[in-house]
């Protein structure tokens, strides 16, 4: 093999365009591909079959294993996964002897990643690989959910969110959460007078949270229940939410009904 041709899947563009000079910089590799997401990335790899993927795991609507879980055993590349904090898939990369990069990539670390990778291709044993490979990420899959209450339904909604803080990793208490303003595919998470960057679209964590207890009140904007001080009529006949921590929000006229439902017991409204 004579050049490893690669694809680099990543939502961040500043990742896309970091990850480009690192392999650049290597003997032997090029990029033939560039990809912003999950679905893109299937296409690109579909189409052109590379030999090596550098692979985003925490991307928005189609995340990294997605992406893998959509290709054929037989035609999987080589991967080296490329991750910001998810400390319980680091661990289960290293036990599965899988490749993966943490963010931010240092140059050692890319170099040692890719040496593995060319020994890996010389081996010509990619199909045993591929089947490898998928199944270490459906575990990885299984146990992430089991781990954090990510798979809903009665009784298993998310309970705690992982956040990055500086170069520390902290846990957000859900039920300790005011209210979650969603920008993109990222959300702030306010709660105890503090705000938290998670990296999630306001859509998917809607879908892990209980929704009894949390309820989407406009486009950007998901309330606690529990921390609901009032709903209120404006003179426009439009509704606000003011919260326990005196922050007051507007609510939708789509979601009004929702939360008018919800709420009517607490409050004596009705829709």
């Amino acid at each position: 093999m004579d050049t490893i041709r690669t694809i680099i899947v990543d939502d961040e563009q500043l990742a896309r365009r970091g990850l480009k000079t690192l392999v650049e910089r290597k003997t032997g590799f090029t990029v033939v591909a560039t990809c912003a997401d999950g679905r893109e990335a299937i296409a690109r790899i579909t189409e052109l079959k590379p030999d090596l993927v550098l692979l985003d795991v925490q991307m928005p609507e189609v995340t990294g294993f997605d992406v893998l879980a959509s290709l054929p055993q037989d035609a999987v590349p080589a991967v080296v996964f490329v991750t910001a904090y998810d400390e319980y898939a680091i661990r289960a990369f290293e036990v599965r002897a899988l490749d993966y990069l943490l963010k931010p990539v240092s140059q050692k670390r890319f170099d040692e990643a890719l040496a593995r990778v060319e020994t890996r291709l010389r081996d010509r044993r990619l199909a045993e690989y591929g089947v490898t490979l998928l199944s270490a990420v459906a575990d990885i899959r299984k146990g992430q959910a089991l781990a954090s209450g990510h798979a809903p339904g009665p009784g298993s909604w998310l309970e705690r969110i992982m956040v990055r803080v500086g170069d520390a990793i902290q846990f957000v208490e859900v039920a300790e959460i005011d209210w979650i303003e969603g920008a993109d595919y990222y959300v702030t998470l306010h709660a105890g007078g503090k705000q938290y960057l998670y990296r999630e679209s306001l859509k998917h964590l809607e879908d892990r949270l209980d929704p009894g207890q949390f309820v989407r009140i406009h486009v950007s904007a998901i309330v606690n229940l529990a921390r609901v001080r009032e709903i209120r009529r404006t003179l426009g006949r439009e509704f606000v939410v003011t919260l326990s921590s005196g922050r007051t929000l507007a609510v939708s006229r789509r979601r009004k009904k929702q939360l008018l439902e919800l709420g009517a017991s607490r409050f004596g409204l009705s829709a």
